[in-house]
C-alpha cells in the first residue's frame, strides 16, 4: 500500500506517478468493486453540493470571496462529466473545488468519506491535506518574522541552541528543503514507528544527530524533517504550541473554520477515512499518528477553506495585510531553487512550489499521507484556484487540477479510458521478464508471478499489470500503460512507458 513516504514528493510535484518526476496516460476499471470486509459496492453515488445553485460560504472579514456561483450549464456539465471519468476508475473518491475571478463555478464530492458506514463526501468532508501543510508552516514563520521574533536568514542555533549544525543551517534553508538534513519519512523503519505515540521532541531527536547529506545551500532534496523542524522552532519562539499557533494567528482570524491540525486526542468530525486501492477493492489505510508530520503534513481541511487560504495569499486587494503583509506574501512565492532537471521551470518558494510558465506563473502544492491525496493551486494572473483532496491514495490529483484548468480555460485534456482486459496465452508472459533501464538511475523490473505480470519501478512497491493486447499492458491502481517492443526474430528488445501524456524509451538491459 502506498504511504506517506512513496507520496510527499511525488505528489508534490507530479501527482501519484510510477516514475521519477513523470507522469502517465489514463486506465480504468470496468467492473465492481467490492470490499471484502466492508462489503461495499463500486462506484458510489456522487454527491452535489454546488453546481447552478449559489452557495454560502462562511467568511471572514480578512477573506471575501462573492457567493455567487458561474451560472454556465455546459462548463459545470463538462467539469462534473470529467470528475465522475475520474471516479469510475475506482482511483478517485473524494472533493474537488473551482474557482475563477473569485467565485466559485464548481464544487463537488465524488464517492465516499468512509465506506464502512456510507457517508457519502461532500464539500463539507474534511480530508487530510499532507504536504499542503508546509504552505501555513511558512506563513506561520513568516509571520514571526513580520513580529520581530526570528529571522528566516538566521541560522537554528539562534533559536534551538542545542540542535547540531544549527549553527550551519537557516531557517531559509529549512523552508526551501536545502538544509541538508535527511527526510525521516524516508528512513527504513520509518513504517514500523509512523503510528506509535510521540512528541515533537521524540521526532527531532530522530534525525538531529544524522550527518548533513550536503552542504546547506548547495542542492535541493524535498525533506520532511525541515519543516518537522520549523514546527519546533514556531513552537520555542511564540511559546505556543503548533497547533494553539496556527488557530489564533492564522486559521481563526482568516475564518478557515474546517481547517486544523489533528491531534490523537480529538475526534475531527466530517473528517473522511482514507484508502488504499488494489485495482479490485478499496483497502483501509496504514495507521499513523498525526503527530508525526508535524507541520509537515499534520493539518486537515475542505475544499471551502482551501479556496479561502488561496484567494488570501494572492488577491492583494483583499487580503488583510495584518494577518500577512505583502512583503511575506511575497516571499513565498519567489523562486529560491531549482527543483531538478527532470522537473524544467518548476522552483521552490517557502512551502509552495512555482512554475514559470512563459504565458502565466502557476503556484501550487500537492500532498499525500497514508489514503489521502491532494492538491491545491492555480494562477495569481488568471485568478484561478483549483483544490482536488482525495481519501484514496491512487488517485493523481494534480493531474485532474490540471484537467480542470483546461476545461476551465477551453484547451485540450483527455478524459480517464477504460481498458478492458483480454485473454492472453500466459506462455507469451516469460519473454518480458527482466529490468528495462528508463533513466541512469531508474529501472523498472518486469516479474511474472502465478501467471500475472508485475512491473516495479527503482525504490517503488511491486503493482500488477493486466493485458490491453499481447503486447501492451496497464496497471489499475495507476494511470500507466507500458508496450513491449520486439526485434525482427521475436525477442523483446525495449519498453515504451506512457504515463500523463509522455512516452518512455526503456531499453531491456537483461
Amino acid at each position: 500500500m502506498l504511504s506517506f513516504r512513496y507520496l510527499l514528493i511525488a505528489l508534490a510535484v507530479l501527482g501519484n506517478s510510477l516514475l521519477p518526476l513523470k507522469a502517465i496516460a489514463t486506465t480504468t476499471l470496468t467492473q465492481p468493486l467490492g470490499h471484502p470486509a466492508i462489503a461495499t459496492t463500486w462506484p458510489h453515488p456522487a454527491t452535489q453540493i454546488v453546481a447552478q445553485e449559489k452557495t454560502t460560504m462562511p467568511l471572514s472579514v480578512s477573506v471575501t470571496i462573492p457567493t455567487t456561483v458561474i451560472k454556465s450549464a455546459p462548463l459545470i456539465a463538462e467539469i462534473d462529466a470529467y470528475l465522475q471519468a475520474h471516479y469510475e476508475t475506482g482511483r478517485f473518491m473524494g472533493t474537488a473545488i473551482v474557482v475563477r475571478h473569485g467565485e466559485i463555478v464548481f464544487a463537488k464530492g465524488y464517492g465516499m468519506a468512509n465506506l464502512e458506514h456510507r457517508v457519502p463526501n461532500s464539500t463539507q468532508t474534511r480530508f487530510r491535506i499532507g504536504s499542503i501543510t508546509k504552505q501555513f508552516t511558512a506563513a506561520a514563520i513568516l509571520q514571526l518574522q513580520e513580529q520581530g521574533k526570528l529571522d528566516v536568514q538566521a541560522t537554528v542555533a539562534t533559536y534551538l541552541p542545542d540542535y547540531p549544525n544549527g549553527d550551519r543551517i537557516t531557517l531559509h534553508h529549512l523552508l526551501t528543503h536545502t538544509a541538508g538534513i535527511p527526510n525521516l519519512t524516508s528512513f527504513p523503519d520509518y513504517l514500523e514507528w509512523m503510528g506509535q505515540s510521540t512528541t515533537l521532541k521524540e521526532l527531532v531527536d530522530r534525525f538531529r544527530d544524522l550527518p548533513l547529506e550536503f552542504e546547506p545551500g548547495e542542492q535541493f532534496r524535498y525533506s520532511n524533517s525541515g519543516y518537522v523542524l520549523l514546527t519546533q522552532v514556531i513552537e520555542a519562539v511564540s511559546g505556543q504550541p503548533y497547533a494553539d499557533y496556527l488557530q489564533a494567528h492564522l486559521l481563526r482570524p482568516l475564518g478557515l473554520e474546517n481547517t486544523g491540525y489533528e491531534l490523537p486526542s480529538v475526534v475531527i468530525e466530517n473528517l473522511a477515512s482514507g484508502y488504499g486501492f488494489t485495482g479490485e477493492s478499496y483497502q483501509p489505510a496504514e495507521h499513523i499518528n498525526m503527530l508525526v508530520p508535524a507541520g509537515a503534513g499534520g493539518l486537515y481541511s475542505t475544499v471551502g477553506d482551501l479556496a479561502r487560504w488561496n484567494q488570501f495569499l494572492f488577491d492583494g486587494d483583499r487580503r488583510d495585510a495584518t494577518i500577512l503583509s505583502d512583503e511575506s506574501v511575497a516571499a513565498m512565492t519567489l523562486p529560491y531553487v531549482a527543483m531538478g532537471a527532470e522537473a524544467p521551470n518548476l522552483f521552490y518558494g517557502y512551502g509552495l512550489i512555482i512554475h514559470d510558465h512563459p504565458a502565466h506563473r502557476r503556484i501550487s502544492h500537492g500532498g499525500g499521507i497514508n489514503g489521502f491525496v491532494s492538491h491545491l493551486g492555480g494562477s495569481p494572473t488568471l485568478g484561478t484556484t483549483i483544490a482536488v483532496l482525495s481519501n484514496v491514495a491512487t488517485a493523481n490529483p494534480q493531474g485532474i487540477s490540471e484537467g480542470l484548468a483546461a476545461i476551465l480555460w477551453e484547451q485540450p485534456y483527455e478524459l480517464p479510458t477504460n481498458p478492458t482486459v483480454v485473454a492472453i496465452d500466459p506462455a507469451l508472459l516469460d519473454a518480458y521478464i527482466g529490468t528495462y533501464q528508463v533513466t541512469p538511475d531508474f529501472a523498472v523490473a518486469i516479474t511474472v508471478e502465478s501467471g500475472q505480470l508485475h512491473i516495479q519501478g527503482t525504490g517503488q512497491p511491486q503493482i500488477p499489470l493486466y493485458p490491453a493486447s499481447a503486447t501492451e499492458f496497464f496497471a489499475r491502481i495507476l494511470e500507466f500503460r507500458i508496450v513491449f517492443n520486439t526485434a525482427a526474430d521475436g525477442t523483446v528488445e525495449s519498453a515504451t512507458l506512457l504515463q500523463n501524456g509522455q512516452e518512455l524509451p526503456a531499453p531491456k538491459v537483461d
